[in-house]
């Protein structure tokens, strides 16, 4: 699906250099605390509880991924959020003031995901946020390499 929605956003001579969305340890750990929950809830309600393992396996194992897609191109950054209700960001390369990669505790040593925040100038946004990624570090590089060889 992530295919049929890159082409029709690329333009002709644009090409994907990297592609990644959200953790799969992240969609794995919420998962299996749905699904506790929903067994928990289940013990004393039964709807309740399969309606809370419904909505976690839809949302950790289906939606998180689809919902949360990231490329980087030749030309730009292209983050699309959303199913039915969706919402793309392009943000040309120029105009990347900072990176930031953001790894707090709990995120690194159980989901072994992180963050990374892109600040840019002259757009309608402040910072966008790339949430529970795996290994934010190295797809900075990749950013940061990409970027480097769009500035030769």
């Amino acid at each position: 699906m992530k295919q049929e929605i890159w082409q029709k956003i690329l333009s002709p001579n644009e090409e994907i250099k990297y592609s990644f969305t959200v953790g799969k340890r992240y969609q794995i750990l919420g998962l299996i605390i749905g699904i506790i929950i929903g067994l928990f809830l289940f013990y004393f309600f039964k709807p309740l509880g399969i309606v809370v393992i419904l909505m976690s396996l839809f949302y950790f194992g289906w939606y998180v991924e689809i919902a949360n897609a990231y490329i980087f191109t030749n030309k730009r950054v292209l983050i699309y959020r959303g199913w039915i209700n969706t919402k793309l960001i392009s943000i040309d390369y120029k105009k990347i003031t900072d990176i930031i990669v953001e790894e707090s505790f709990l995120d690194k040593l159980i989901t072994k995901t992180g963050c990374l925040a892109i600040d840019t100038a002259g757009t309608a946004f402040e910072k966008i946020t790339l949430e529970h990624i795996e290994n934010p570090y190295e797809i900075k590089k990749k950013l940061d390499e990409i970027r480097e060889k769009i500035n030769e």
